[in-house]
């Protein structure tokens, strides 16, 4: 019966740390302050390392500010013109988006947010 305890408790703790491994890890884009112009996005992503199958949670109330996920994107990303480069598009407010492998770029639907620096661009390893 000890035995099946000491492997029961080794298989619950090996399972506990390998969660983030298994599932990806969350990220609340922007913290506290959410998807919003407030927010410095670049600095937000600065230091954290990014794995595909983590996911993004955008958090916002305004419908100006929906996330819109961009494909091939260079040059669609720096001038902020999301409409040949839609992905998808997010509008629940409470958005989770699960990173692919490579370059992730992210705008809001309203582009003079985007133009004002609202924009967030990640790599996922």
């Amino acid at each position: 019966m000890s035995k099946l305890l000491v492997i029961g408790i080794s298989v619950f703790v090996c399972l506990l740390f390998q969660c983030e491994e298994i599932y990806g890890k969350e990220y609340v884009v922007g913290d506290d302050k959410g998807w919003s112009p407030d927010t410095n996005l670049s600095s937000w992503s600065e230091g954290k390392k990014f794995k595909a199958g983590d996911a993004l949670n955008f958090k916002y109330t305004n419908p100006s500010f929906e996330v819109v996920a961009l494909i091939d994107y260079p040059g669609y990303y720096e001038a902020c013109d999301p409409y040949p480069v839609q992905k998808d598009i997010y509008t629940s407010g409470n958005d989770h988006v699960v990173l692919e492998k490579g370059a992730n770029a992210f705008v809001p639907l309203d582009i003079s947010y985007c133009k004002r620096g609202m924009k967030l661009q990640v790599e996922a390893e």
